[in-house]
């Protein structure tokens, strides 16, 4: 019988100091990697610029309470407009700091952010064509990796529900572990899952006051969208994935 791993790995990270660098309290003693936000970029791959324009408003509480999976995708695609949206308010920059930095719009530990978002877009949309990107988070653009359609049985290759090929799109979130866990070691593994979840809960409420449907999933084939992405699985890997669409 294999052995629990994820008990062994839930006891072993228990510790708050264990693998976690000394450190002084003082952040001007910090290592510079401690003190820079990375961003992922593909510099040489076409970009589209997103529209920056706030949604209507909408009353929180009522999008809490309203707030659930939908799966029932009609393969009608959602507008650039809409995805902008979903993009600069779950995962994109917000408030000016005024140190030329800018608040993101959830929590991450440490402020390491260490979570990448690539959509995969099933459905063509105005100027954006079927494909995979990834979200350039300073410049809010898409940087296109692929543009291309994606037929029913690839869809069924990377993820292990049938309704996904419905969606509009699915956003694939993969984490590059170092950027947390070169500071709070191996529990920062636990930081970058919370992550996610938070990005999701995001997408989600979103979702909801533009009404379009959304889920998240964890049946996601790892390996398959790992050697789309071109990441190797270890220094950076699939994480969680939302599916969204009308």
């Amino acid at each position: 019988m294999e052995p629990d791993y994820s008990r062994l790995y839930h006891r072993s990270s228990q510790s708050h100091a264990k693998g976690h660098p000394a450190y002084s309290n003082d952040p001007k003693e910090w290592p510079e990697e401690w003190l820079t936000t990375y961003y992922k970029t593909y510099p040489r791959f076409e970009r589209i610029p997103l529209d920056v324009m706030r949604p209507e408003a909408a009353d929180f509480f009522t999008l809490v309470s309203e707030r659930k999976s939908r799966r029932d995708f009609t393969k009608e695609a959602i507008s650039l407009r809409d995805l902008s949206i979903l993009l600069k308010f779950a995962c994109g920059t917000t408030t000016p700091l005024g140190d030329g930095t800018f608040r993101r719009a959830h929590p991450s530990a440490g402020g390491r952010f260490p979570l990448e978002v690539y959509p995969i877009a099933l459905r063509d949309e105005g100027d954006m064509r079927a494909g995979l990107y990834h979200y350039n988070v300073q410049e809010h653009s898409l940087e296109t990796l692929w543009a291309r359609a994606f037929y029913d049985g690839e869809v069924d290759q990377l993820f292990s529900y049938d309704w996904v090929k419905k969606a509009s799109v699915v956003f694939i979130m993969t984490s590059v572990f170092a950027r947390t866990q070169n500071k709070y070691g191996e529990r920062g593994y636990r930081y970058i899952i919370l992550e996610a979840g938070h990005i999701a809960q995001n997408v989600y409420l979103i979702a909801e006051a533009l009404g379009i449907k959304c889920t998240a999933l964890v049946g996601t084939r790892d390996e398959k969208l790992e050697k789309l992405l071109d990441i190797d699985g270890v220094g950076e890997s699939v994480v969680y994935a939302v599916a969204l669409g009308r």
